[in-house]
């Protein structure tokens, strides 16, 4: 590339992803300019890539750099940055909101009514720059490798703040239905946290990922009713917990009638909406149903803490690892969605 200009991925939708060039963006006040070392697939990355043509235009999305999971080098700042400084590591916080309204300030910009995300109001991060403000993004110790940054913000801190809304602990059963990447975290941090997982999916290949991590138990959907699974796995009056990543209303059904009285139902995955017949169930069981969307900034310093103390092998759930050039074909793999995590690498 020339020194203006840089390499990017765009998706214009109909399972299409095109590697281009742009010009290197400029930071403008309280921004700063990120060189990418490392990003990630994310599964909401797929739903934009298997979005039909004319919705991403009709948006003005089809020329926006895909992406939100993403890690590097602070290389610019614009005025008025103080924190980070040119030369920092960093994670970038992947839904941008204003800074000065009560969520922002609390440290939940996903909530703020002027919050931007990646790839769907601005650039994202799978190009060799990106520009954001400096309040999204993170301090990446030097124990965690800019793959481990990729990582933590979307994928590891989704699945930390599910599991800690679903209040994992010793002596608890829990079902994670849906063994993606996102599931797969989950149950390494359930587990960490004393429960005994069972997993819940209908690919083989997603199972015995699950079972080479050293799930509790697990059930493949497509053979086992996963209700029946989870009473079992809760010793007949079902699980204390359930999580559903998938996305899936038959999934988040079963998980929710899987439960025991005084369960808990955590909702994470976006995907289809699901109407939940709730009245009977919740009130006769007394469950508890809460959604689950990303970790909060005020969170990023336990999740760092937790996975250096449990030591947890979070480099395991990667299925392949990409140079920019292969870009293309490792969209078409995680769009099987036989696969683990997918990263690139843009140093």
């Amino acid at each position: 590339m020339t020194s203006d200009r840089m390499q990017c991925l765009i998706c214009p939708g109909d399972r299409i992803v095109e590697l281009t060039t742009k010009p290197v963006p400029e930071p403008g006040p309280d921004d700063v300019r990120i060189r990418i070392m490392g990003t990630a697939i994310c599964g909401s990355d797929l739903h934009k890539y298997r979005q039909p043509r004319a919705e991403r235009d009709e948006h003005g999305y089809s020329k926006l750099t895909l992406g939100h999971e993403g890690a590097g080098v602070v290389d610019a700042v614009g005025p008025g940055v103080t924190h980070p400084a040119v030369g920092d590591r960093v994670v970038i916080y992947h839904l941008i909101g204003c800074g000065h309204c009560e969520h922002c300030r609390h440290g939940e910009p996903g909530f703020c009514r002027d919050m931007q995300g990646f790839n769907w109001v601005r650039d994202g991060v799978n190009a060799d720059y990106v520009v954001v403000p400096a309040r999204s993004t993170l301090p990446l110790p030097d124990d965690f490798d800019f793959e481990d940054g990729a990582l933590l913000a979307c994928n590891l801190g989704t699945a930390f703040g599910a599991v800690r809304k679903a209040k994992a602990s010793g002596d608890m059963t829990l079902a994670v239905s849906g063994l993606g990447p996102v599931g797969l975290y989950t149950v390494m941090f359930a587990r960490a946290m004393g429960a005994s997982v069972l997993g819940i999916d209908v690919q083989p290949s997603r199972i015995e990922m699950a079972e080479k991590l050293g799930i509790d138990a697990t059930c493949n959907a497509a053979e086992t009713d996963p209700v029946e699974a989870m009473r079992e796995f809760g010793g007949g009056d079902g699980v204390h917990a359930a999580i559903d990543t998938s996305g899936f209303t038959p999934a988040r059904t079963a998980a929710l009638e899987g439960l025991r009285p005084h369960g808990i139902f955590v909702e994470v995955g976006i995907g289809e909406e699901t109407v939940y017949k709730l009245s009977a169930p919740l009130n006769a069981r007394e469950l508890t149903l809460t959604g689950s969307w990303i970790f909060k900034l005020y969170e990023w310093e336990d999740l760092l803490d937790f996975l250096r103390r449990h030591k947890l092998p979070v480099k395991d759930v990667i299925a392949k690892r990409i140079r920019i050039g292969e870009a293309i074909e490792a969209f078409r793999l995680a769009d099987s969605a036989t696969t683990g995590k997918i990263m690139i690498d843009w140093t």
